[in-house]
């Protein structure tokens, strides 16, 4: 038999977060027994394979040490294939490679809260009970057991949201109990310095966090559900939208390069207000702003890689260099995206302005 045997038990109870009281109950052993495998002080008996194999979701040849690390390469290929359906797939491409992917690992907490997030979008359209059980029990299982915590923080956070949906305010405020006050968090500890000679790297890294993070919730408190959407509050959701796009001015000067990004979109969004309030030529101006940030965008995805920031306030920072794995703007470009917004019916009345017109193609000079 394999000596590799207790190590791979070891490896698969510890990556699921099982505990040996857990796996011995289920196969009916002692956890000495279990214990004793994982020290290579002796291996189970052979009649135990099948039921060891089938707990964790593998073959016996995988328990064995054979095909362990193809299994593996499976599931980064799945997990790749599942952050590309997240950005370009249909609701149904995603549900249906979800469930094919937990079919396959069930055991794995990234798989799982990956169904409960993709499921959480069909149940956003029909509110289903069953698929509501479903959806809060696997990410109730994350949340509980996943040793990783960004996968463990994920889940807690789809559960707020949805027990805020369907206006359970004290479980959500239970699950928000369990996540870490922002005074406490890694970045903050880090910018008062741990002596390494890196504190002016850590402070920025926090001025370059906080303020996406800021520059999102003055978004988001824009497009709130608590804010009426009419036409009492849209003068202020454009200003609110006009200070998100000032804050990342302040921070990184004209150097933007990512927030371009952000910059593109707040546009875009004011541009739907002015719309509503029949403010035409400012909407005309709000999407040539747009325009011009989203092809900034593009380019700097595909020239500013590694390269620093040059504001003084984060000139430390670098914009990453691109994933070896699936990136949103791999298949499509931002100005794709931004074009098929420029389809809705609010647009009609301008769509033939010659402005708009030049939008549209230099959109489409550099969507793919």
């Amino acid at each position: 038999m394999n000596i590799k045997i207790g190590a791979i038990i070891k490896k698969l109870r510890t990556e699921n977060n099982i505990t040996q009281d857990t796996l011995a109950t289920a196969i009916g052993v002692t956890p000495q027994a279990i214990s004793r495998w994982e020290s290579e002080g002796g291996y189970p008996d052979i009649e135990l394979l099948p039921a060891l194999a089938d707990f964790f979701s593998v073959s016996t040849d995988e328990l064995l040490g054979y095909k362990l690390s193809e299994r593996e390469q499976e599931l980064a290929d799945i997990k790749k294939e599942m952050d590309r359906l997240a950005e370009v797939g249909t609701v149904e491409e995603r549900v249906a490679y979800a469930r094919n992917a937990f079919a396959h690992f069930p055991n794995d907490y990234e798989v799982r809260d990956n169904l409960a997030v993709c499921l959480y979008h069909v149940w956003g359209e029909t509110h289903d009970d069953a698929l509501f059980k479903e959806i809060e029990s696997l990410l109730r299982s994350v949340a509980n057991e996943c040793n990783d915590e960004n996968t463990r923080y994920d889940a807690i956070n789809t559960l707020i949201t949805l027990y805020g949906e369907v206006n359970q305010p004290e479980k959500a405020k239970e699950w928000v109990n369990r996540l870490t006050p922002m005074k406490y968090c890694r970045e903050s500890a880090l910018s008062f310095g741990i002596g390494d000679g890196n504190t002016k790297f850590y402070i920025q890294d926090e001025i370059d966090k906080l303020t996406d993070g800021l520059g999102l919730a003055i978004r988001n408190l824009a497009l709130n559900d608590d804010l009426p959407n009419d036409s009492s509050t849209w003068e202020s959701k454009i200003e609110m939208l006009r200070i998100s796009n000032q804050l990342y001015f302040m921070i990184y000067g004209d150097d933007l390069m990512f927030h371009h990004n952000r910059i593109s979109f707040n546009h875009w969004l004011i541009s739907t207000y002015q719309m509503a309030l029949d403010k035409t030529e400012e909407a005309m101006e709000s999407l040539e702003k747009m325009c011009g940030h989203a092809v900034s965008y593009d380019m700097s995805y595909q020239n500013d890689h590694g390269k620093h920031f040059t504001s003084f306030l984060v000139d430390t920072q670098i914009y990453p260099e691109k994933s070896k794995d699936f990136h949103e703007l791999t298949e499509h470009t931002h100005c794709y995206y931004l074009l098929d917004r420029l389809q809705h019916d609010r647009y009609d009345c301008i769509r033939q302005d010659p402005r708009f017109v030049s939008v549209v193609e230099r959109l489409n000079q550099y969507a793919k």
